[in-house]
């Protein structure tokens, strides 16, 4: 199942050392074509799941990807934020939001092992990763309910830009897709360096509410990150459909706020032997994801605004 994962990981790169060689805008039905290709291999990963390890496996496989999938829309909105406040030329995005793509890889199989090992150790840890999922449902309720009062210009104002350059010396320009460049004899990072490390560290802020998601669905550190990855492979060109209908589908943020309520009930639970089968949570969230889109196909989004604008940490 290792070698499984790693041959996608190595067909991802190749994929995109071909095509993305060479910088270019990405158009919507582009993006479309490509999310299907990912989605669809994320999904028919359960079968060598369903195979190897178990039904009970390609449940929680299929339960976490689904999470994973509808907790990736915030970081998506953001990611664009991002963009809209640097000027990032849509034919960089891609190469930066691979950037992205290849440090989330890392960062998030340390954070699952990290998790899955404090679990497994302290089962009253489950108490405070609940506490922090509920906590997140309570700020995308505020989210969907008033929308954000961030603007764009408060990406660049934020502590997290500041910090960055406090470490690196980031020249406040673009040089091509350059990393580095040289000003007055001077060697910097330039500016799609500065944007690729902000994508970078955002990520890791969800990360802190997506991944204990995830381990709330399985406890197979494999099938946790497993989901992870797979979701974060279609994300690059999941941006790009996204951008363009996020504001039809207004009612997503609304199933978000009650996935997180859930899973964050059943990890504050589980220590007091509150075990739901599988299959009560995977008809829970298709369920939810499915009205959501119901819901916002039939009806105009009641208050106004683009619900799935998040806000940026300052």
């Amino acid at each position: 199942m290792y070698a499984a994962l790693v041959g996608i990981l190595v067909l991802y790169s190749i994929i995109e050392f071909i095509h993305g060689r060479k910088d270019h805008a990405i158009g919507f039905k582009e993006a479309v074509r490509w999310s299907i290709l990912y989605v669809g291999i994320a999904v028919l990963f359960v079968i060598p799941v369903y195979l190897f390890i178990g039904q009970q496996a390609s449940g929680e496989y299929l339960a976490a990807l689904a999470i994973e999938k509808a907790l990736s829309l915030d970081n998506l909105f953001v990611f664009g934020l991002i963009f809209t406040a640097f000027k990032v030329e849509q034919k960089y995005r891609r190469r930066i939001l691979n950037y992205g793509i290849a440090g989330a890889i890392i960062f998030r199989l340390i954070f699952i092992l990290v998790g899955f090992t404090l679990l497994k150790e302290y089962a009253w840890v489950s108490i405070i990763f609940g506490v922090v999922l509920l906590h997140a449902a309570w700020n995308a309720y505020k989210n969907a309910r008033y929308g954000a009062d961030s603007k764009t210009e408060a990406i660049t104002d934020s502590k997290m830009w500041k910090l960055i350059n406090k470490i690196f010396p980031i020249y406040p320009k673009f040089d091509g897709h350059k990393l580095m460049t040289r000003v007055n004899g001077k060697r910097m990072f330039t500016l799609m360096f500065g944007v690729i490390v902000m994508i970078e560290l955002t990520d890791i802020v969800f990360a802190l509410d997506s991944v204990p998601a995830v381990l709330a669905v399985s406890p197979d550190s494999y099938i946790a990150y497993a989901s992870n990855v797979l979701a974060i492979l279609g994300l690059r060109s999941l941006f790009f459909v996204y951008d363009a209908v996020s504001t039809k589908f207004w009612a997503i943020d609304w199933s978000l706020v009650l996935i997180l309520v859930w899973i964050g009930f059943k990890m504050i639970a589980t220590p007091l032997g509150f075990h739901p089968p599988i299959a009560v949570s995977l008809g829970i969230l298709f369920t939810l994801l499915t009205a959501a889109f119901i819901v916002s196909l039939k009806f105009k989004n009641p208050y106004g605004h683009k619900t799935s604008e998040v806000k940026i940490y300052k």
